[in-house]
């Protein structure tokens, strides 16, 4: 018989009956600490594996941003081509066009700018997913920037019948905030309020809510169903496939002006009625995310040159994505040399000094770039020559070299003749 590990506590027992009851009482004891130590390790197990799936989900959202971005950049670039060359030979640059020519000219630019919108769309949104967005934070004049946005989407709302209405306080003229990125959450409200009102009014108000800034923008659409209001904000996401066929778009808009707000420092939100249309709020604080004053450096708007600038070089690894910024530059009549390498760009200053070097957004990622661009000062050269980048999509301004000018893919011709200053 095997010995019980309480005999030594039977002398301390009136009789049996109470020692049987105090190893009933140590059996239950044990017990309950038994399974307390297994809860335990159950709990750090579930721990463990939910953060394996953490770091599992975090790499796998990092390898998903990076992707975007990359494909993003990668579809672009054809999309210099489509554009450029369109709008050139809408122009009549290359020759009369007749009406049926000039209708289909017009569809591919349309086309390949509602292309260009969606990945920029899926760019900006890989990019604040991944934290690699930065503010250019500046004081907005917020009547000026509201009217603005307003005239941009006036067409769309005219084709429809629709009624646009500003309302701005007279307390809630500016605030701190990038300027781009204010500009294109608004039309993005915009755009939807108009996208899915088929009749009435979409009207934007503007008011200051103690240090916050509030942007209402208000239609009298479809409305959304009350236990849809979250699901517009995630991406790819439209109400139902129905709405997919009838409304157009990719469903990035809002997911990508939630983020952008919060990465001001404030919040996007609705309110819905179905039927009677739907009410969304953007809140931003007044001066900045963090209370900020600062502003970090902005892509230049101003022209580059006067008129009278008559050569230009491009330098580049691949230069057959720039064909239609050659081929609009010799139209307007300059003189233009495309380089592949820096050594053919030193070759060009041997025979005559261009006034503008434009440096492709492939060229742009090279190293040495800021010790080439070193060379082509005084008194290295005679005069001095202005320098545009094209710059790369998944690059942020700061982390370029120093140039009078920053150029956003893909480069269209006003953004040309605006570096041209025609």
């Amino acid at each position: 018989m095997t010995a019980n590990p309480l005999d030594d506590l039977r002398p301390l027992c009136r009789d049996e009956a109470a020692f049987e009851q105090l190893q009933q009482v140590l059996a239950r004891h044990q017990a309950s600490r038994d399974r307390g130590y297994l809860e335990q390790a159950r709990q750090t197990q579930r721990t463990q594996a939910l953060e394996a799936q953490r770091q599992a989900a975090e790499a796998a959202s990092q390898a998903k941003s990076r992707f975007l971005a990359m494909i993003s950049h990668e579809l672009r670039t054809p999309l210099n081509a489509v554009l450029g060359l369109s709008a050139l030979l809408s122009r009549q640059v290359v020759g009369p066009l007749n009406a049926k020519q000039v209708e289909y000219l017009n569809y591919i630019h349309g086309s390949g700018e509602h292309l260009l919108a969606i990945i920029s769309d899926i760019l900006d949104l890989s990019k604040v997913e991944s934290g690699q967005e930065h503010l250019r934070l500046t004081e907005v004049s917020l009547p000026e920037l509201c009217q603005s946005c307003l005239a941009m989407i006036q067409p769309r709302a005219a084709e429809k019948g629709l009624t646009l209405a500003y309302r701005g306080a007279t307390d809630a003229d500016t605030c701190l905030a990038d300027e781009r990125r204010l500009r294109q959450m608004l039309l993005n409200l915009l755009s939807n309020a108009v996208k899915f009102t088929p009749q009435g009014q979409v009207t934007l108000a503007v008011q200051r809510r103690d240090t916050q800034i509030e942007f209402k923008v208000e239609d009298t659409g479809i409305g959304i169903p009350a236990d849809q209001l979250e699901q517009i904000f995630q991406p790819f996401t439209q109400l139902d496939h129905e709405l997919n066929r009838q409304y157009d778009g990719a469903g990035l808009g809002l997911s990508l002006t939630r983020q952008l707000a919060q990465l001001h420092g404030g919040y996007l939100r609705v309110e819905s009625v179905v039927g009677r249309g739907s009410q969304f709020f953007l809140q931003l604080p007044i001066h900045g995310p963090g209370g900020s004053t600062s502003s970090t450096a902005q892509t230049i708007g101003a022209p580059l040159l006067g008129a009278g600038g008559q050569r230009l070089v491009v330098i580049d690894t691949d230069l057959d994505h720039h064909r239609a910024l050659v081929a609009y530059v010799r139209a307007c009549g300059w003189q233009v040399n495309g380089c592949r390498s820096w050594a053919e760009v030193q070759q060009q200053l041997a025979v005559n000094v261009p006034h503008l070097l434009i440096v492709g957004d492939r060229e742009a990622r090279n190293p040495a770039l800021a010790a080439h661009l070193q060379q082509l000062k005084p008194p290295r050269v005679p005069q001095p020559i202005k320098v545009a980048i094209l710059c790369p999509q998944d690059a942020a301004i700061a982390t370029l070299v120093a140039a009078d000018a920053y150029i956003d893919l893909p480069l269209t011709i006003p953004k040309l003749e605006r570096v041209l200053s025609l």
